[in-house]
């Protein structure tokens, strides 16, 4: 009776992990898909400047390249960490960490995060139904890697946000966010 409900929280998970793969790589195109259209003088322009438009220490003024930045390089740090975290540590947050080199704006920046999404997605594919039920902390507070990757989701979708407004801001209108790129796979 045990193995069998072993053996059913493994499918579960795998079917949980699956979902997360779809979603988050069709997240993520459609906002690759919708930065590369964009017209390079976008990438760089703050046009609602404030002293309270910054993220923090690593990134002082928000722009369109900033936020990007930011993406790629938290989704690459915690694919990375989470890959190999053990049970009950704690996750320390990016900051003084050696991070990605980013490409220059525009679509080369495009390009450079279409291969860390491959990059990330492969690592989550290869994750086991035991590495994603792994418990751990971050900034005090407890996930498990399944769960955080759904944070990651979220972050992702918060920070897309901050993009998209930022176009509306410019005259620039993005398409509607479920307009995900692969309209023949079932979401989840």
């Amino acid at each position: 009776m045990m193995a069998l409900i072993v053996s059913q929280a493994k499918v579960l998970a795998m079917n949980e992990i699956e979902r997360f793969v779809s979603l988050f790589g069709q997240q993520v195109t459609l906002s690759l898909n919708v930065l590369e259209q964009i017209p390079e003088e976008l990438w760089t322009a703050i046009p609602a400047d404030s002293d309270t438009n910054y993220l923090g220490q690593r990134i002082k003024r928000i722009n369109i390249e900033a936020l990007v930045g930011h993406l790629m390089r938290a989704e690459d740090f915690w694919t990375k960490t989470l890959s190999q975290i053990q049970p009950n540590e704690e996750m320390v947050p990016p900051v003084g960490v050696p991070m990605l080199d980013l490409a220059s704006t525009g679509m080369p920046l495009v390009n450079q995060y279409r291969q860390v999404l491959e990059n990330n997605l492969n690592r989550i594919r290869a994750m086991s139904p035991q590495q994603l039920s792994t418990v751990f902390t971050f900034i005090g507070r407890t996930f498990t890697v399944q769960g955080f990757l759904w944070a990651i989701y979220a972050h992702h979708s918060y920070h897309f946000g901050q993009i998209d407004l930022l176009l509306r801001q410019q005259s620039y209108l993005p398409p509607e966010f479920l307009e995900l790129p692969n309209r023949d796979q079932l979401i989840a």
